[in-house]
């Protein structure tokens, strides 16, 4: 049994039902975070909150002040017996009286809580594998919104080719991942894409950059060629779920020795220290 929370009730995650007039379900205009917790904690949950507002906001979402989605994350996760769990948030502007791409005035967003087990084990990886393909998104990308089939294409893809992920260009240079963020290790440098409106501002990629802060070695935000991420020494890709994952075959070509790369070890030990503090 798994408990989630749906407008203003929580019950039995089979028992959730919602209208196929939401407009989530009609049109993807819904959005949505995923936060891990870790022995009943969640990671870095101001983070997520404060990205989740931020698009409530930029969509014009009516969310009323007395919804507190802090204390109904910390419920469900609470109310669920997993010590470790995947929490999956998802607003929806609300449900309508017709289909019509324009919607109503003042609907009631849906809101819906789920919790499942975490399987992850955060330990140093010994790599994995990925492609490389143009992106073909939308441009809001920093929206971390639900309609998502760009990236179901670009992970059915990685799975066809048995591959950990597909990474994203645009016009000649690194987007992201198709579920991930993207740094990578040029000239003895970490480099990572800057925030643009197309690359998600990542809650575990804010958590490498400050551990990178806390050591001698050099990072840059700056655009990254193709060709030069080709040619890159380290890659490492970044997500709620995963942690951070280093890349050591792109394309069927080896990165770097083929190896995990030092500056993965270094970094990878931090957070792992940092998750489980």
């Amino acid at each position: 049994m798994s408990i989630c929370f749906l407008n203003n009730k929580f019950i039995d995650i089979q028992e959730a039902k919602i209208s196929p007039l939401d407009r989530g379900f009609l049109f993807g205009d819904a959005i949505y975070e995923v936060i891990i917790a870790v022995n009943k904690k969640p990671f870095e949950l101001d983070a997520h909150l404060t990205r989740l507002k931020k698009n409530i906001s930029s969509l014009k979402y009516s969310l009323s002040d007395q919804v507190d989605l802090e204390e109904i994350i910390l419920e469900v996760i609470s109310r669920n017996k997993f010590l470790k769990q995947v929490i999956y948030v998802q607003i929806s502007r609300g449900t309508d009286t017709v289909r019509d791409h324009i919607p109503s005035n003042d609907l009631t967003p849906t809101i819906f809580v789920s919790s499942h087990e975490l399987k992850t084990e955060f330990s140093t990886s010994s790599g994995e594998k990925a492609i490389l393909l143009e992106d073909f998104r939308w441009r809001k990308s920093q929206i971390k919104a639900t309609s998502l089939l760009a990236n179901v294409i670009y992970r059915s893809k990685a799975k066809h080719q048995e591959v950990f992920e597909t990474i994203l260009f645009e016009n000649g240079f690194i987007t992201e991942g198709a579920v991930s963020n993207v740094f990578c290790c040029i000239d003895n440098k970490i480099v990572t894409p800057p925030l643009t409106e197309n690359i998600l501002p990542g809650v575990t990629r804010k958590v490498i950059l400050e551990i990178i802060q806390d050591t001698s070695l050099e990072c840059e935000e700056t655009k990254i060629s193709v060709d030069s991420f080709l040619l890159a020494k380290e890659i490492w890709v970044t997500n709620s779920t995963k942690g951070i994952i280093p890349i050591i075959e792109l394309d069927g070509k080896k990165i770097g020795s083929g190896l995990p790369g030092e500056k993965y070890l270094q970094i990878s030990k931090a957070f792992i220290n940092k998750l489980s503090g």
